[in-house]
């Protein structure tokens, strides 16, 4: 019967050990997320493995050859513990695959404001300052509640310009 083992890859090779493996027949499951991160001043979405560094390959013990996997390139070892690869709970990989989003094919995991958050303006002019969120105002703007010259204002900034404060 078929189980699900952990393979360590080398640092930031997730899909090239998962293209190798996979060219190998091996059964490959590596669960990705949609994250939004700081980049060149930015904000950007990537795609990026959901557990760095490592991704989830099917075997059968004893029918399987377990070698050609350490030696594949992107691939560091497979996890084991007491120099025995564990084999994974299956409802565990289930579980997982059943979270996916339906239509990328990947987990969702944006960071959402709620009304009240205190936030950090990151560009512009008001650099520095913190706010509270008020409301998404649509197209990536969002509403904010600035304390300022003695009194409030609302503003309204692109929402790659703040973060938690």
């Amino acid at each position: 019967m078929k189980q699900w083992f952990v393979v360590h890859t080398k640092p930031k090779q997730e899909s090239l050990a998962e293209v190798n493996l996979e060219q190998q027949g091996y059964e490959i499951y590596c669960p990705r997320v949609l994250q939004r991160r700081r980049y060149r001043g930015g904000w950007r979405k990537m795609i990026e493995p959901l557990f760095p560094r490592y991704l989830f390959i099917r075997l059968e013990q004893g029918r399987d050859d377990f070698a050609p996997i350490r030696f594949t390139l992107g691939v560091t070892s497979l996890v084991r513990f007491g120099g025995i690869p564990k084999a994974l709970s299956s409802s565990f990989i289930e579980e997982m695959k059943n979270l996916e989003d339906d239509k990328l094919n990947i987990q969702v995991d944006l960071p959402t404001w709620r009304p009240g958050d205190k936030v950090e303006i990151v560009e512009g002019a008001l650099c520095g300052m913190k706010a509270l969120f008020l409301a998404d105002s649509g197209e990536e703007r969002v509403v904010l509640l600035l304390n300022m010259l003695g009194g409030e204002h609302k503003l309204i900034v692109n929402q790659d310009a703040i973060i938690p404060a």
